[in-house]
């Protein structure tokens, strides 16, 4: 080591030496290759730039990057892009796209045309006018026990051209499709019908059909709020279930009217197969509990009492097509036999009350030790003998069978299947559901007699001015006051239409109207808007009739006044009824299926629901006395 070129540390401190680094790049210059773009010399691309001395540490963004060439890169700059501009110019011309999305512009079932009806249209916008012709009631009960069959009997009656295909239910007031599919109600539906009770007076019916699944216990809670009474519907062979009792118990909550019907008892026959003796029993179990529960969430328990002697149980099968109480049964017998007092025989048809056929009497004690108590003889075996002559031998009793009971059968229906012959002979025999009339006609209060009970219980304000007593009266002429607890969609699903029913005063078609939302008071009237009720109708559930006025006392469906509305709403006058407060709005409280299952009875209610019991073992109420025998 030369010492002049190192200092006493060892550094180099001779003449500048060459870089080994200029050697290397010197290296890549020579071993630098053509592009691979297969163009030659081209004088465009410029191959020779020279890369930024940091190009390494540079950070390039993803759609800076190049990963392929240009086409004038491998073609030339002279070759025209024909395939390529065809294709994207193609591109540009669509205006839809090549797989169009499925839009299901429909979402439920409704009529094209109004179908026909056996009564005129002119005469029900008359009856509207009369309030005490007029009963709003609703079906609830437990899944499945026949609410939505039986609202299809009483179409088909009304409705002639509407007819259910064999095999296959219509349900008519489900007009979703997606309850069509699955088989259940989802949402109420309200029906206006015109029918007739046993003495052939027309009525007004507004019916609304709820759904039986706990889930859409809502659509039930809006639909009592609505009606002054309800018919709770039970199988026959399923008996009184969790949802019944829940139903039972909002229905008295909301001081409405209870009436029973027993439906399907032709399961007692073709599925059970009891004996007429025990199907009598299993009946007679079905009114125990439900006056049991009745004696229970009911503060009137007088007034509340279902009994076949009184009239207030219906007795049906929605699949055959058929119903009847024991009024409607006993005049039967007496348009068959004559001289007979119908209401004196209803009354000795229930309870443990017998027949003696060589005295012809009814008495309290059984004649001899195997006899029948009244309601099995009279009524429980010609039924079990009308399905099991038709369902046993057809060829040779059903001539007998139809000359007896005087059902006439043409030649094509004597050759129907079992189910739809049965179907046929018991609607010809029962005929038209007079007897479920009868019943709302007499146990269930019209908008006039109820309407002080039914403002009690849902306004708000006070109930000592004109406005309240107007409610009271149910006055068509008093203050506009409407109570809406429903929102329809459109067929289009584009907008709603409100439903509610009016308490006093009469609403106009393209009214200027005042909306009271929930939340609204006198103290703060921020939720209130002014709006213009459209167009007005009668909701037949697949079809609707336009009316240009509705009277206090009937349901009504509202066309432009969704937008300010949530769940509940009060219409009342544009002007003139500041004063008016609002009906109180709806609570949707499922917890009480819970609170039903496991909260035990208070020992101090004993008394109260065994005295309950003890008065529902025979159903005859104290003012109606069976003779005996020997003054018979």
């Amino acid at each position: 080591m030369d010492a002049d070129l190192y200092d006493e540390f060892g550094n180099y401190i001779g003449p500048e030496l060459e870089s080994d680094d200029d050697d290397d790049e010197s290296d890549e210059e020579g071993e630098r290759e053509e592009p691979a773009y297969g163009a030659g010399d081209n004088d465009d691309m410029d191959l020779d730039r020279e890369e930024p001395e940091d190009a390494d540490m540079q950070v390039v963004l993803h759609e800076d990057k190049k990963y392929y060439p240009t086409p004038e890169e491998v073609f030339g700059p002279d070759v025209e892009k024909i395939l390529y501009m065809k294709y994207f110019n193609l591109l540009l011309s669509f205006s839809e796209p090549i797989i169009a999305p499925v839009k299901k512009k429909k979402f439920q079932m409704a009529e094209q045309d109004l179908p026909e009806t056996v009564y005129e249209t002119e005469y029900m916008a008359d009856i509207m006018d009369s309030p005490e012709l007029i009963r709003n009631v609703v079906f609830c009960g437990q899944l499945h026990h026949g609410k939505t069959s039986f609202v299809d009997c009483l179409i088909e009656q009304t409705h002639p051209e509407l007819q259910a295909k064999e095999g296959k239910d219509m349900r008519y007031t489900d007009t979703l499709f997606t309850e069509q599919e699955r088989g259940v109600s989802i949402r109420s539906m309200p029906v206006t019908l015109i029918t007739q009770d046993i003495r052939n007076k027309s009525y007004l019916l507004n019916i609304f059909d709820t759904p039986g699944h706990v889930n859409f216990s809502d659509e039930a809670t809006a639909a009592f709020r609505l009606c002054d009474g309800a018919v709770i519907f039970v199988d026959a062979a399923e008996g009184v279930l969790l949802n019944t009792e829940r139903l039972l118990k909002h229905a008295l909550q909301e001081r409405i009217s209870i009436t029973l019907c027993i439906n399907k008892i032709d399961r007692l026959v073709l599925e059970l197969k009891l004996p007429p003796a025990d199907a009598y029993f299993k009946i007679r179990q079905i009114l125990d509990e439900v006056n049991a529960l009745i004696s229970v969430y009911s503060e009137d328990q007088e007034d509340n009492v279902v009994s076949p002697v009184l009239g207030n149980v219906l007795f049906a099968s929605s699949y055959y097509r058929f119903s009847f109480t024991l009024q409607s049964f006993a005049k039967l017998y007496a348009d068959t036999f004559g001289g007979i007092d119908e209401n004196e025989l209803a009354r000795r048809l229930w309870g443990d009350i017998y027949f003696n056929s060589r005295t012809r009497r009814f008495m309290k004690k059984p004649p001899t030790s195997g006899a029948a108590r009244s309601f099995v003889e009279f009524i429980l075996e010609p039924f079990y003998k009308i399905f099991s002559q038709i369902v046993g031998d057809v060829d040779e009793c059903l001539p007998r069978v139809c000359a007896e009971l005087g059902v006439h059968l043409t030649k094509e229906e004597r050759h129907l299947n079992m189910r739809p012959l049965l179907r046929l002979i018991c609607q010809r025999f029962f005929g038209e559901f007079t007897g479920f009339t009868s019943m709302c006609v007499q146990f269930i209060k019209s908008p006039l007699a109820n309407a002080k009970a039914k403002v009690e219980h849902i306004y708000t304000g006070p109930l000592d001015t004109e406005l309240a007593e107007a409610m009271f009266e149910c006055d068509p002429d008093g203050p506009l006051m409407v109570h809406t607890t429903k929102l329809y969609p459109t067929e289009d699903a584009t907008s709603f239409h409100v439903f509610g029913r009016v308490i006093s005063g009469t609403l106009h078609a393209n009214q200027e109207i005042r909306i009271l939302g929930e939340n609204f008071s006198l103290q703060d009237e921020e939720d209130s808007r002014h709006g213009q009720a459209g167009r007005l109708w009668i909701t037949e559930a697949r079809y609707k009739i336009e009316v240009n006025r509705v009277p206090a006392g009937n349901w009504v469906l509202i066309e432009g006044i969704d937008q300010p509305i949530v769940k509940t709403a009060t219409l009342t006058e544009a002007s003139g009824n500041d004063q008016a407060h609002i009906f109180r709005p709806l609570k949707f409280n499922t917890s009480s299926v819970m609170k039903i299952a496991v909260e035990p009875v208070n020992p101090s209610e004993l008394p109260k629901m065994l005295a309950g019991l003890r008065k529902a073992q025979g159903y005859v109420p104290r003012s109606t006395k069976v003779e005996s025998q020997e003054n018979t």
